[in-house]
């Protein structure tokens, strides 16, 4: 039997999203992939306050952190650059005060979304994780520090649906009406062996089905990446990464599933617009190209009056 698209589709319907929705973004580096087609769609989202992040215990902390249930790993120096266990290496400052600071305004824009969001998105990368010995913490980045201060380990469904039990149910007494969609990287981390990749992936998917509820999705971009397409042709040149392509054709099944046919008929007329934006003028100087942009500028105009729930960015 041919695997298609049509065979991933949810017994159970997605919540539907429409502009003007908040939506937050948290887990791997596919997570920002799709949050580029989000915010291109018109979409209002944050995006990895704390950076990408990978393991699911650290990602289920960072929603507890942001309502104060969770206490921080601590911070690290790195030279004359200070850190944080519970963030990636985007986040730092050369102050500790100031990446005290930082993170705590991070984290207060993080509540501040997840409290009024429709929907959040989690995007799990890797049930293989690092230790601190010191805390006993599972930390979101290690920071290049000494092998000697972590333990790795590859953690299990059970333990990490214990933590994420107890962020979905501060999310709900916050927002109740909060949508939450799981979904499982397609990226596979070659770096820890193709054998222990799919141990990592097994864990993450019995996770999933641990926490799925009324109001807990999955969505199968894994399924969809590796199943559906299953071509070298779709990955980027290191062969584990999705190419463009690959991440756009999971855009248009997640499409079909988060949104109305109106919802879609919308995000067809920005494409429009996004896509005569994009259009390279062979003569910028010319008045050919002058008039052009005069009138993309008062198309777009146009379109966002009338549609103020648009976000244009």
């Amino acid at each position: 039997m041919i695997i298609s698209a049509a065979s991933l589709s949810q017994k159970k319907a997605f919540p539907k999203i429409q502009h003007g929705d908040e939506i937050v973004q948290l887990g791997s580096c596919f997570s920002s992939t799709m949050s580029y087609w989000f915010r291109r769609a018109g979409f209002r989202v944050m995006d990895n306050p704390l950076g990408v992040i990978f393991h699911p215990v650290p990602l289920a902390k960072q929603i507890l952190m942001a309502f104060g249930k969770a206490e921080w790993s601590g911070f690290v120096q790195k030279e004359d650059v200070h850190v944080s266990y519970d963030a990636s290496s985007v986040l730092y400052s050369m102050t500790a005060s100031g990446l005290e600071a930082l993170v705590e305004q991070q984290m207060k824009e993080l509540r501040i979304s997840l409290q009024k969001a429709k929907l959040l998105v989690i995007t799990l990368g890797s049930a293989h994780g690092y230790r601190l010995k010191q805390s006993g913490n599972l930390v979101a980045n290690c920071h290049q520090q000494a092998h000697s201060f972590f333990e790795k380990e590859l953690t299990g469904a059970e333990e990490m649906a214990s933590i994420w039990e107890s962020a979905i149910k501060e999310l709900k007494s916050v927002n109740p009406s909060i949508q939450i969609v799981f979904t499982v990287s397609p990226v596979r981390y070659i770096r820890d062996g193709l054998m222990e990749n799919s141990r990592s992936k097994s864990e993450l998917f019995r996770l999933v089905s641990l926490l799925k509820r009324d109001s807990v999705h999955y969505f199968p971009a894994y399924e969809l990446v590796n199943d559906v397409l299953r071509d070298y042709r779709y990955f980027d040149v290191d062969g584990v990464h999705p190419s463009d392509e690959a991440t756009e054709f999971v855009w248009d099944f997640l499409k079909e599933e988060l949104f109305s046919t109106q919802t879609n008929e919308l995000i067809e007329e920005i494409m429009k617009l996004r896509k005569m934006e994009e259009h390279k003028l062979m003569y910028p100087e010319s008045k050919k190209a002058e008039e052009y942009l005069r009138q993309l500028k008062q198309k777009r105009e146009s379109f966002l009056s009338q549609y103020p729930v648009v976000v244009w960015c």
